[in-house]
């Protein structure tokens, strides 16, 4: 196989992708992140429409951690790779950086992924199926977990929110860009956002549907501010967040 390093991909920073003080969003930058991974996946043969067409499974996010390493400037156009950098147990972890047109940095990405049995309806954990998906092991690029503890401890209701259907992707549940708006709507809504985004920190743990309503909690920590949304029926934890601002 090709070095992973040397496939290179074009990230457009477009109006969409911002807030109205003119930064990267949230949603901004999942959406980057999952069409560089889209297009990278289906270069090396990875990709979920292959994956869900000859053996019903699909990558799945599990965590994300993300730093924004220098100012990105609207209608900037990033320079984007991508490489495998670990596996543990069912969690595979890959590296993303953007650079700038001069090579620095802008902005880097570490993201923990499982294989899921699209029948079943959950992530696969025999080691001899994951080793075929097993790539050489590269750096890593940030500090970051694969889980966080869904603690609802000293968080408050800030909102609800139902699941429309435009919010599904192929897959039948919320796209990930969706997580990064409601985190961004509850913190507004706050008077919290009041920076400019620094790192992110999202984990998920179960999936949203249609017509489901999410309640969003909200936290002030020493450093960070923190967004958890849980099932409204079930209490139970749909995904957390922490968000540092500059």
């Amino acid at each position: 196989m090709t070095d992973e390093k040397q496939m290179v991909y074009r990230a457009l920073v477009d109006s969409s992708m911002l807030n109205s003080r003119r930064d990267i969003q949230i949603s901004g930058l999942l959406r980057i992140v999952e069409t560089t991974l889209e297009e990278h996946l289906l270069d090396i043969g990875m990709d979920n429409p292959k994956l869900v067409r000859e053996e019903n499974i699909s990558w799945a996010f599990l965590a994300l951690t993300s730093e924004v390493l220098s100012l990105i400037a609207p209608g900037e156009v990033l320079t984007g790779r991508s490489w495998f950098s670990g596996r543990r147990g069912p969690l595979f972890r890959r590296e993303l950086e953007y650079c700038h047109a001069d090579g620095s940095r802008a902005v880097a990405f570490s993201c923990f992924s499982g294989l899921i049995d699209l029948g079943a309806r959950k992530i696969i954990r025999d080691r001899a199926y994951l080793e075929r998906y097993t790539l050489p092991v590269g750096e890593t690029l940030l500090e970051a977990d694969s889980r966080m503890a869904p603690d609802t401890a000293q968080y408050r209701e800030a909102d609800r929110r139902k699941v429309y259907p435009s919010w599904l992707d192929g897959l039948g549940h919320v796209n990930n860009a969706r997580y990064g708006d409601m985190i961004f709507d509850t913190l507004s809504a706050a008077g919290s956002f009041d920076g400019m985004l620094r790192r992110l920190e999202l984990y998920f743990m179960g999936e949203l549907h249609e017509g489901e309503e999410v309640a969003l909690l909200l936290r002030k920590e020493a450093d960070c501010h923190s967004v958890m949304g849980i099932h409204s029926e079930s209490g139970e934890a749909a995904f957390c967040s922490r968000i540092f601002l500059a």
